[in-house]
């Protein structure tokens, strides 16, 4: 079973088309950085099969305070101001288990 305590977010992104190339070398760096964090558990992301421009993260976090300071550090920031205005939305829901 899950550690109760974790904490799971499910970020989904679809990119404008046209920033495809840009926006995969970000969501890299953001990936590659995050894992290095002491609170992160897992930090993926995957494509979508049936839909190119659908990319999804699926995070595992140790604790509320790691998400915390993941929000704050610097190689998040700059992917937030890196994607703005280059996606036609995204959802982040955070999710802690049950049973």
């Amino acid at each position: 079973m899950a550690n109760e305590n974790e904490l799971r977010i499910v970020a989904a992104v679809i990119i404008k088309p046209e920033h495809k190339e840009e926006l995969l070398k970000i969501f890299q760096e953001v990936v590659k950085e995050t894992r290095k964090e002491e609170g992160n558990v897992s930090y993926g992301l995957y494509e979508n099969v049936s839909d190119p421009n659908k990319y999804t993260f699926i995070e595992v976090w140790k604790s509320q305070a790691a998400i915390d300071s993941h929000n704050a550090s610097k190689h998040f920031q700059a992917f937030v101001k890196a994607i703005d205005g280059k996606v036609e939305s995204l959802s982040v829901d955070v999710l802690q288990a049950k049973y």
